[in-house]
């Protein structure tokens, strides 16, 4: 073989086993592309999931917010609307005394007193007459505070029992306000 033989057999090497070569870096490029490609992929699906459970969280998060700040809101407003109802109530009390079985509550309510030696009663204006039938002998004491019934107290002060409508509606009242929230609730 000559010279010329041998450079072009030693080309024709060197072209195939740069071919060799060329063919298994493409190929590790395609791997190491088709693995980053993947790991790229796998990346971005951790992301998206870690971001959409972040969001989730984030969106649960400001839900809860956002049911708690309506619960205190209903209670507020449940809380006002109960006030109201109770100034409203309370303002209408004088009315009772316009019902023709307002003697009969009267003296009913006379009964209930534990049997003490009273001195005085305090009674709405309206009933200083009734007051004086039911409890002679006592200090009657008129007062335009009580819409009905009466204040009673002993000579030496130590007891005092308050049956009147304002005292018998503040004790009632938390029995009250339920159903009548209860039915403001059912009516919207």
């Amino acid at each position: 073989m000559d010279f010329e033989d041998l450079i072009r057999s030693l080309w024709g090497e060197a072209e195939e086993k740069i071919r060799i070569i060329d063919g298994e870096a493409k190929a590790a490029a395609a791997k190491i592309e088709e693995e980053t490609a993947l790991k790229i992929s796998r990346l971005r699906e951790e992301y998206e999931k870690k971001a959409a459970s972040e969001s989730a969280k984030r969106i649960e998060e400001i839900l809860s917010d956002a049911e708690k700040k309506a619960r205190l809101l209903r209670t507020s407003a449940s809380r006002m609307l109960a006030g109201r109802l109770y100034g409203l109530a309370r303002s209408s009390l004088h009315l009772l005394r316009n019902d023709e079985g307002y003697g009969d509550a009267f003296k009913a309510l006379a009964a209930e007193l534990p049997p003490l030696t009273w001195k005085s009663v305090s009674v709405n204006p309206g009933d200083a007459g009734i007051a004086r039938r039911l409890f002679p002998g006592l200090e009657i004491i008129t007062d335009q505070g009580i819409s009905g019934g009466m204040d009673v107290m002993t000579g030496d002060g130590r007891i005092r029992v308050i049956n009147t409508l304002e005292k018998r509606l503040e004790r009632l009242w938390e029995e009250i306000v339920p159903a009548l929230m209860k039915e403001d609730y059912e009516a919207r």
